[in-house]
């Protein structure tokens, strides 16, 4: 199920799954502590942006039997589009939808399901150009070559090594995080940052880790849209609005 669902959100998984710190250690055979949708429904403070038309229905670009539906990381980046779409479509009613990435992943799946033509959904993950170049750089630094990192790198998180860990209610646990500067300012706040030491992995790669350890030991670390969206939901509330801030309007 995870190379099926992740496959549709982020492009080919990583050949050979060696991107995590180029760790060949996950190429082991382990049991799995977590089922495999306990470890997706932990992107659900991942926000993605979409842009769909008044409806709430994705507005994918064709091309050929491939229908592309970018799923954008930063909402900024989700509204640059909306205003392109807008003024390319000027007669279409068109908005942006903000979803958890684990919802947007299984959107995917069944909108894949309702197709018919032979045509398939491909919904990438858009993240920051300076997040992939860090990335980049720190996987060059870890010896990949270019290749490897053109064919596996498809959405990066970034942790330390060995783990930052944060206090949660269920205790510590080991941080993922999708953009490197929440990492970086992470890293300011711990005495003995000098001894932790950045790497860089593709997304399937960190799921996989994370299904993969004993113990339930891992979490990603919210991107700063979901509390922009968290903030706007108690706003609503509070004016009773109903707190369901479905598209997320520039």
């Amino acid at each position: 199920m995870l190379r099926r669902t992740l496959s549709l959100l982020s492009g080919p998984l990583l050949a050979a799954a060696t991107l995590v710190g180029g760790a060949p250690a996950l190429l082991a055979p382990a049991a799995i502590a977590i089922p495999e949708a306990e470890a997706i429904k932990k992107l659900s403070v991942i926000p993605v942006f979409v842009l769909t038309n008044d409806q709430g229905v994705p507005l994918p670009i064709p091309r050929d039997k491939t229908l592309i539906l970018p799923m954008y990381l930063e909402r900024s980046m989700a509204d640059r589009e909306l205003a392109n779409f807008r003024k390319a479509n000027p007669q279409l009613k068109a908005q942006v939808l903000a979803l958890p990435l684990n919802v947007a992943s299984e959107k995917v799946d069944e909108l894949n399901k309702q197709l018919k033509d032979g045509r398939t959904l491909v919904a990438p993950i858009v993240s920051r150009d300076q997040d992939r170049e860090q990335a980049i750089a720190i996987l060059k630094k870890q010896g990949l070559t270019d290749k490897q990192i053109q064919d596996g790198l498809n959405t990066p998180v970034f942790f330390t090594k060995p783990f930052l860990t944060i206090n949660t209610p269920e205790g510590q646990r080991g941080v993922f995080f999708f953009r490197y500067d929440e990492m970086q300012k992470a890293l300011a706040a711990v005495p003995d940052a000098k001894k932790l030491e950045p790497q860089a992995a593709d997304l399937t790669a960190a799921l996989r880790e994370i299904i993969k350890a004993k113990d339930d030991v891992f979490v990603f670390f919210p991107t700063p849209d979901y509390f922009n969206l968290v903030q706007e939901q108690q706003q609503l509330q509070q004016k009773g609005g109903g707190g369901k801030p479905a598209a997320a309007k520039p």
